[in-house]
């Protein structure tokens, strides 16, 4: 019995790892600036607090 759990724990965990392999495949990670990490946590928060901002003066303020 014990031989079966042990075959059927590493057959779990190759599949685990097959999975993230392929999930790593699909999804490639970004990688992100220090400003842009920033960034996000300001919008984060933002949001949070229900903040809200004009279209315009978002645009601008990027210089769309």
């Amino acid at each position: 019995m014990q031989a079966s759990l042990d075959t059927i724990y590493n057959e779990i965990k190759t599949l685990r790892r097959e999975i993230e392999l392929i999930r790593s495949a699909l999804i490639p990670e970004e990688e992100i600036s220090d400003e842009e990490r920033s960034e996000i946590h300001k919008i984060r928060e933002e949001t949070k607090r229900g903040e809200k901002s004009r279209l315009d003066d978002v645009l601008a303020e990027l210089n769309v």
